[in-house]
């Protein structure tokens, strides 16, 4: 297992052929690269782009799609050099509902290891977790082949006279002993992933992980085959698993008779404005490879259906951690909070949007967007931001799923405005002379004044807008400078009365709809 990334349980081709096998249909597959893991299935329709940690569904030949750099499924036979499966005993549909399902299951893997993780339930229950999913013994023992936790089954197969007197087991007598005999046992400990040890002399095989943290070796994590032969995706959840030991006994680590703090608790103990114990958060760094200084903001995303359905928040919690390698998902309250590092993981605000938008749609969410805020001691005022945001979109319950901060700091602005002052009170009163001025005399000058300022006193453009002549624009802004006797060469001036006009139509749309700017 490698501690530099965040290992997700993320299938690759052989592991989807695998999963066919008990069909016992008529499926062929090409697998040309077996490094690559895969985050879902998509129906593929011409001309759109395609991404490589993605399978389409081919519904036929297409000419333009990259079948030699792309991965992709059909029940056609469709020849390419990229990782590809055919299967012409399924249907287009059945077999995008296959792999859908599948997809799924992955997804509900992943998240039931988050929760036993993120919420620090402990390594005896990641074993039992474990067993459950490899369908075999599972254990974790430290460098002295002292077991550190084991699945109930584990004690089936452990030797009386190897439980200690500190009511510690040990790794049965008959691996230890194959360990020891053999010369090559020693070379094992290099390895960073999943790797099979192949038992003689009476011992069973075992699928094993080294648990490193950093550059320290803590023991390993063992699945001993006495169920059933391992499979292609025993490899990957055992590695996922081993990732998760590690940071479970780095809590466990932290010793002392406080009570621990899940990740959950130290990211919410920030959003909260509160600082966690520093060894709390070291791990959290350590963990997340973060620093304080980095950059950050926050999404919060929820349902537009009251109430949520729970199932559908849990697969999007596991979906936005693939979607957002290196940063937080707090799942709390049926809302998700996206904890993004920009630091580590720099986008645009178009970026974003583009990433979420989907998902928006898909799981029918509302998203509100902090501004990037600078180091974690000011990830509360992000998470505020985000909440902002994420009311305004409620509350305009209009097309627009995802709202920024930037795009509603002056509608929460004049929301939140301390007594006795009203929105209104804060108008320039250049533009009540304008307007009284115009119902007096039936000129225009009200709406000139707003839209020269909107075009940045540009004469053309703004003479255009208006839809009148240039001498007639120059007429009438001659007029109204005389009115208002206000220096529009002056940015603060400029500032105050577009804020101004932004403010008027507010207070009209407030009190009907129908009318404003």
């Amino acid at each position: 297992m490698d501690s530099r990334q965040l290992l997700q349980f993320l299938p690759t081709m052989e592991m989807i052929c695998e999963a066919f096998e008990p069909k016992g249909l008529d499926c062929r597959f090409v697998i040309s690269d077996k490094n690559l893991h895969y985050r879902g299935v998509r129906v593929y329709h011409p001309g759109q782009s395609v991404q490589r940690d993605l399978i389409y569904l081919l519904n036929r030949p297409e000419a333009d799609f990259p079948v030699d750099t792309c991965a992709y499924a059909s029940a056609w036979d469709i020849p390419g050099e990229a990782n590809h499966l055919c299967c012409p005993d399924l249907t287009g549909e059945d077999l995008l509902n296959f792999l859908l399902e599948f997809f799924s299951q992955c997804q509900q893997i992943q998240y039931r290891v988050d929760q036993v993780v993120f919420h620090n339930l402990g390594v005896q229950s990641l074993c039992d977790l474990g067993e459950e999913l490899l369908e075999n013994p599972v254990c974790i023992h430290d460098d002295w082949f002292i077991m550190t936790a084991m699945s109930q089954s584990m004690e089936t197969i452990m030797a009386p006279e190897y439980v200690a007197s500190s009511t510690k087991g040990f790794v049965p007598r008959v691996i230890v002993e194959d360990f020891k005999q053999d010369s090559d046992y020693l070379e094992t400990y290099a390895f960073r992933g999943a790797k099979i040890w192949e038992g003689t002399g009476g011992a069973p095989s075992s699928l094993y992980v080294n648990l490193w943290d950093a550059t320290v070796y803590q023991g390993r994590l063992l699945v001993i085959q006495s169920n059933r032969p391992f499979r292609h995706r025993d490899f990957l959840l055992a590695e996922v698993l081993a990732q998760g030991a590690v940071f479970l006994l780095g809590r466990k680590q932290l010793g002392g008779q406080r009570q621990y703090q899940s990740m959950d608790d130290i990211v919410f103990t920030l959003l909260q404005g509160n600082q966690p114990e520093p060894s709390d958060l070291n791990q959290l760094l350590t963990t997340l490879h973060w620093s304080q200084s980095d950059q950050f903001l926050c999404a919060r995303l929820k349902s537009q259906q009251t109430p949520a359905a729970t199932i559908l928040e849990h697969v999007l919690h596991s979906d936005l951690f693939q979607m957002f390698p290196g940063s937080y998902i707090l799942f709390t309250g049926h809302e998700q909070c996206l904890v993004v590092n920009m630091t580590r993981q720099p986008m645009s605000a178009s970026q974003l949007r583009h990433q979420l938008a989907p998902l928006c749609r898909d799981y029918c969410l509302y998203a509100g967007v902090s501004s990037p805020v600078s180091g974690l001691r000011e990830l509360n005022l992000a998470y505020y931001e985000a909440d902002v945001a994420l009311n305004r979109a409620f509350h305009m319950r209009s097309e627009k799923w995802i709202v920024f901060f930037s795009e509603c700091v002056l509608t929460h602005i004049l929301n939140n405005l301390p007594a006795p002052l009203q929105p209104e009170h804060l108008i320039s009163p250049t533009l009540r002379i304008l307007r009284r001025h115009d119902q007096e005399k039936g000129t225009q000058y009200f709406e000139t004044l707003r839209v020269y300022l909107l075009q940045e006193r540009n004469v053309p453009r703004t003479a255009q807008a208006l839809i009148i002549h240039r001498t007639t624009l120059l007429y009438r802004l001659e007029k109204i400078q005389a009115l208002i006797q206000t220096d529009l060469e002056d940015p603060g001036q400029r500032l105050y009365l577009l804020l101004s006009f932004w403010i008027w139509g507010k207070t009209e749309e407030q009190s009907d709809p129908q009318k404003g700017l």
